[in-house]
């Protein structure tokens, strides 16, 4: 199970670490990831981590009432399993796709490249996309640094980001089934006003909503880059995008040069 951003409280979308999902979203967003190894078809197991406490908080009252009012408590303890509910989640490639659409809407003034992140299940072509996409542009960059005199940053950040994919990889190319019995029963037994106030219900959670906060909550919390400087990241967003169009088609003649040189070779 994945603890991510704050749905409702203190405000929508607040988070203060880079663990997990948020990881995946700063990384895309900022240009600098651009593979995961995850399968678009499971479920992405993700839950705010203020409805998590609100059933904890939610969980430890119903204790306490089963003890207060049973007159044998049932000697087992009960189990509270808090998860993404079968009929209302996404998938990683929900998770992908929103990714980009809000990376569109919400470029941060932070990006040193333009989105163009990927789920790849296949660890061949995941693995394939690391070499290309992340260490042969960090090892050009780093040797242009050390050529104008500054210190070789970038291999030594995929590294430690490889390390981080390496973890959330275990999540997002597996998927498991809990059972929320006695969170759903617990619900139902709190007041309209302890719903308001304790809210936990994961069937209620509208995740468009909450994905666009949750990013938005990034690049204020995390990248301390502030909404206000959304228009002028559209205008440095679009340049990256003619700057990632024209390196492609670059690479795509450089490529073609060189088949066209071998097959030279040969013929």
């Amino acid at each position: 199970m994945l603890v991510i951003a704050t749905y409702q409280e203190p405000v929508p979308g607040w988070i203060d670490n880079f663990y997990g999902p948020t990881g995946v979203i700063a990384g895309a967003g900022t240009g600098v990831l651009r593979t995961l190894r995850a399968d678009p078809t499971k479920v992405a197991n993700m839950v705010p981590v203020d409805l998590c406490v609100n059933g904890i908080i939610s969980s430890a009252w119903d204790i306490a009432e089963r003890f207060r009012t049973e007159i044998l408590p049932d000697p087992e303890i009960p189990i509270y399993n808090f998860c993404t509910e079968p009929n209302n989640c996404i998938t990683w490639g929900d998770f992908t796709h929103t990714t980009k659409k809000f990376g569109g809407m919400y470029p941060t003034m932070k990006a040193i490249w333009y989105l163009c992140y990927a789920s790849n299940p296949n660890i061949v072509l995941h693995y394939l996309s690391i070499i290309f996409l992340h260490y042969a542009p960090a090892v050009v960059c780093d040797i242009i640094a050390v050529l104008i005199g500054r210190k070789p940053r970038l291999l030594r950040s995929y590294k430690k980001i490889h390390r981080f994919m390496d973890v959330i990889e275990y999540f997002s190319m597996r998927e498991w089934e809990f059972k929320m019995d006695n969170m759903n029963g617990l619900w139902r037994k709190l007041s309209s006003a302890d719903q308001k106030l304790f809210f936990f219900d994961m069937r209620q959670i509208n995740w468009e909503y909450f994905l666009e906060q949750y990013f938005c909550g990034i690049r204020r919390y995390l990248l301390n880059d502030p909404m206000e400087t959304v228009p002028q990241a559209v205008v440095r967003w679009n340049r990256l995008y003619w700057v990632h169009q024209a390196t492609k088609a670059i690479v795509l003649l450089l490529l073609y040069k060189l088949i066209m040189s071998v097959w030279g070779m040969f013929s």
